[in-house]
């Protein structure tokens, strides 16, 4: 017997189940929902998921994935990372892939750093709490709507 494929638990020699294949076992739409929410809590954490099986490493680099992806970690300003390009890799990959907070990131800086108002309605339609309160405030303040508008969007929330 090779002992590797066997564990002693409790006195007994118990047979390993060999997961080299998890969809034989659980459906890959569950597993793929799995990857969503890993993806909403922690980068990092769906790195090392990615490497569990080429089942995992694939549903970790569909577009829904890094659209959903975390990016907490990082802070906001990309510039900040010229020299790492394992994360400018990332921050781009969530870019193309139209990442709610990497989209509200790029408007936030357009609109503060370059003073573009457009880069407001964008952030509107992002679907993305923080850029539709941060809109519906300076809606409120005159700035890029109407009063009326801003109050109705903010409801809205």
């Amino acid at each position: 017997m090779n002992s590797k494929h066997f564990t002693t638990l409790g006195g007994k020699r118990r047979k390993h189940l060999h997961l080299d294949m998890p969809q034989a076992f659980i459906p890959e739409l569950a597993w793929f929902k799995v990857m969503l929410y890993v993806a909403t809590q922690s980068s990092e954490d769906l790195y090392h998921m990615a490497f569990v099986c080429p089942l995992f490493h694939t549903l970790a680099n569909t577009p829904q994935v890094w659209n959903t992806i975390s990016m907490a970690k990082y802070p906001d300003h990309p510039s900040w990372y010229h020299a790492i390009l394992a994360v400018q890799h990332f921050l781009q990959q969530c870019r193309a892939c139209k990442n709610p907070e990497s989209i509200f990131r790029e408007a936030f800086e357009m609109f503060f750093m370059q003073g573009n108002v457009e880069a407001l309605y964008g952030m509107r339609m992002l679907g993305h709490m923080e850029a539709a309160y941060l809109v519906g405030l300076l809606g409120m303040s005159g700035i890029g709507q109407s009063k009326k508008d801003a109050l109705e969007f903010l409801c809205s929330l």
